[in-house]
């Protein structure tokens, strides 16, 4: 009873982190429930996210939850990660542009992998789905006053999330194939600020504020198959295959709509005067459209002394579908268009005789290197933005211990949108830091039953 209690202290800890942080500073963050967060692991990052087709026992992979049956009896896995962005923002307005910069940090994820036997395996956690975290304005000058509209936004949607894995089928290290599926709950609060403010102190400026708390269930589900090939010289190859299906999901919201009319006493602290509208606990719901993610994947082990992985993956979202509505009406105000990502990833571990001595540390990483190119949901001006990446990583593995554990290093460097072509585009870099954390091979089991004459 003790043990459940603290888990479910630790549990509501996590999700209060999670709640309580900002992840973003995009202006294209405004667009339907913010951005969406595509680091889903700190090693899978770093070869741009090539994970239906994958199961790893030393990392938990929430891409498909398939994967979680490849987990290894009496060896659960920790898993732990940071995540930041810089990022740099030109735009072109009115023929002159304008150059912005914008930073965040937080926790990305908490996962928790627990391999229930030979074939059936468990992963529970926490994780941002979306974030929102925008400020723009612009001015306009009307006879002798100056006008600023300004648009701000902030908040993120989260998800807790129960997972199983299961093996239908499975030969060992010859032949596998899997399912799994994820049941997660959905919750957060994203908020909208609209004003209009005159340089005229006596002026009578307004403020639009706009709440929306969002909760209810998604599930994803998914299947991997796995074959494994040697040759006369003893070489094994793999070949991979997987896919995930998101589900369409409606969460339930509750909306809160305020706006009124302010003055700044002094020009610098806000007076509020009269209220034009005030609504609190408007039901609504918000659709978030279904997701198809396809992978395929290929290596070779030679003689258990090198190894190599290249993977290629194709995901679409059809973001159009997606609704906010508001007491009966679609309140969606910006458009969204269909959204798809192809992804190519390599993984490369120069040496896996770990044990031995003769070989430098360095050749017993795991080097990571991917690219991938996304038409994404953001439509401007009928044009969907385009967002490049380029992936890099490394996976080192924590030798002394003799354990699953690692820690992983991944980033990504890349482009959204077109300066010339979009009259917008922001340049970044995506960073993170994560700790896969597994009991000694050898000598501790965790959660082992133990047996005493």
């Amino acid at each position: 009873m003790i043990n459940k209690q603290r888990l479910l202290l630790v549990l509501v800890f996590i999700a209060s982190i999670a709640h309580a942080q900002e992840l973003n500073t995009s202006p294209f963050s405004r667009y339907g429930l913010g951005e969406i967060n595509n680091i889903q692991s700190s090693h899978y990052l770093g070869w741009s996210n090539c994970a239906v087709a994958f199961s790893d026992p030393q990392y938990i992979n929430i891409s498909n939850p398939a994967s979680y049956a490849g987990l290894i009896k009496n060896n659960p896995i920790f898993d732990v990660s940071i995540s930041g962005k810089i990022a740099a923002y030109n735009s072109m307005y009115n023929e002159v542009e304008k150059s912005s910069f914008g930073t965040n940090i937080g926790l990305n994820n908490m996962f928790l992998g627990l391999p229930m036997s030979k074939n059936w395996g468990v992963v529970f956690g926490v994780i941002p789905y979306s974030s929102v975290g925008y400020s723009v304005s612009s001015k306009t000058i009307l006879d002798t006053s100056t006008i600023t509209s300004s648009f701000s936004g902030d908040g993120s949607v989260n998800k807790i999330f129960l997972g199983n894995g299961f093996n239908l089928l499975n030969k060992g290290d010859s032949v596998k194939l899997s399912i799994g599926f994820n049941t997660s709950y959905m919750f957060g609060n994203v908020n909208h600020y609209s004003s209009v403010i005159y340089n005229d102190i006596n002026a009578y400026n307004s403020r639009i504020q706009y709440t929306s708390s969002n909760s209810g269930l998604h599930f994803n589900t998914g299947f991997q198959f796995y074959k494994r090939f040697i040759t006369v010289k003893k070489n094994k190859y793999f070949l991979r295959l997987g896919a995930s299906y998101d589900l369409k999901s409606t969460i339930n919201t509750n909306n809160d709509f305020f706006a009124y009319t302010f003055l700044y006493n002094l020009g610098i602290q806000e007076q509020a005067l009269d209220t034009i509208e005030n609504i609190e606990n408007l039901s609504g719901s918000t659709t978030i459209p279904e997701k198809v993610s396809f992978g395929l994947g290929f290596g070779k082990n030679k003689n258990d002394q090198r190894r190599w992985d290249i993977g290629i993956q194709y995901s679409f979202t059809d973001w159009s579908k997606f609704k906010e509505i508001r007491n009966g009406i679609n309140f969606k105000s910006l458009p969204m268009e269909r959204s798809s990502t192809i992804s190519v990833g390599y993984r490369l571990t120069p040496n896996l005789d770990w044990a031995s001595n003769s070989k430098s540390a360095l050749s017993k990483f795991s080097y990571l290197i991917g690219m991938h190119y996304t038409n994404s949901a953001i439509l401007l001006e009928n044009l969907n933005l385009i967002n490049i990446g380029i992936n890099f990583g490394v996976s080192i593995p924590l030798i002394s211990s003799r354990s699953l554990s690692r820690i992983n290093f991944s980033g990504e460097i890349g482009k959204l949108g077109e300066l010339g072509v979009n009259n917008i585009e922001e340049n970044y870099l995506k960073f993170t830091i994560g700790f896969s954390m597994g009991p000694d091979t050898r000598y501790d089991r965790w959660f082992r039953k133990r047996k005493y004459d």
